[in-house]
């Protein structure tokens, strides 16, 4: 189960895991699953959006859409700046893969939002797969 190759703690606690994500409350989410191909976590605490950004890109689905772009950029080594182009691409809303990138997204207590991205090569996933959730080809998260 994705969640449970999660851990949520301060920055001193997490310290040695490669793939994190800081939290605005100064919390930190960390991968504590295989590190066998390139992985990407980002992670939010669902809460009110924004109003310039809820204009631009909608509210429903925003953190989850949002932290799998990160994601993504993190991954494919685009700029942050991307994450405006990515924000309402079809692969980001968990509708098609896209990127190379294989994402899954939980919700952990906390009302914290995470997702999970890892790299695959031409269709086919490094490592031994299993069936994602959102993602249309085998997955190993």
């Amino acid at each position: 189960m994705l969640d449970g190759r999660l851990r949520v703690g301060s920055d001193a606690e997490l310290a040695g895991y490669r793939a994190r994500s800081h939290l605005h409350d100064g919390r930190v989410v960390a991968w504590a699953g295989s590190y066998d191909v390139p992985v990407a976590v980002d992670a939010e605490v669902d809460r009110t959006v924004p109003m310039a950004l809820g204009r631009r890109f909608g509210t429903d689905g925003f953190w989850e859409r949002w932290t799998r772009a990160e994601c993504v950029v993190k991954l494919t080594g685009r700029g942050v700046v991307d994450i405006v182009d990515l924000i309402d691409d079809d692969a980001v809303r968990g509708e098609r893969p896209g990127a190379g990138v294989c994402l899954s997204t939980v919700h952990l207590p906390g009302d914290i939002v995470v997702s999970v991205g890892r790299l695959h090569r031409e269709g086919s996933l490094w490592g031994i797969g299993r069936s994602a959730g959102d993602c249309s080809f085998a997955c190993n998260l």
